[in-house]
């Protein structure tokens, strides 16, 4: 049987050890690392659109979306779930509506989360500026433009032919 000798480690033997295990902490030390998401301001700016305006049509049109579910395939009982369903995305929404304003309000002046979170609101404020804007404010504005501009507008509103109130949120027809 081998006799062996045990000994205390000395902090030579320990930075020796450390030196053959992991030589770039032996040189440097620990590294912090960040894991910070990168700037992105103007995707921001439009998921915070979409989720705005998805949220305030929401919101506003309550009775568009009953007589939706009243003409679709799925039976009354669960209609009360979709509603319960849309009034946590509304509440929701408002709660991170909330949290991206304070990190706006509390992150440094060049931070990333700064510029995403303010690209995030800008975007929520312009979807709220549209939907809010009375139809007067847009015929004015149509009017202080010249008339080859008008025109241009007037027929690509034409050309599309789509009429957004007859669109129905129905998922099937009884296609089934």
């Amino acid at each position: 049987m081998r006799n062996y000798t045990f000994r205390k480690m000395t902090q030579q033997d320990f930075k020796a050890r450390v030196n053959r295990i992991d030589p770039e902490f032996s040189r440097h030390g620990e590294v912090k690392k960040s894991f910070s998401s990168p700037a992105r301001p103007v995707m921001s700016l439009i998921m915070g659109f979409g989720w705005a305006y998805l949220v305030i049509s929401v919101a506003r049109n309550r009775s568009h979306i009953e007589n939706s579910l009243l003409q679709g395939n799925l039976p009354a009982e669960y209609h009360d779930y979709v509603f319960f369903m849309l009034a946590a995305l509304l509440a929701v929404s408002a709660v991170m509506l909330g949290i991206h304003l304070f990190r706006f309000l509390m992150a440094r002046r060049a931070s990333t989360d700064k510029r995403n979170s303010g690209g995030l609101l800008a975007g929520a404020l312009a979807a709220g500026a549209l939907v809010y804007t009375p139809a007067s404010v847009f015929d004015a504005g149509l009017g202080m433009i010249d008339q080859n501009s008008r025109s241009l507008i007037v027929a690509a509103s034409s050309t599309a032919n789509i009429d957004l109130a007859s669109i129905a949120f129905v998922s099937s027809n009884g296609l089934n």
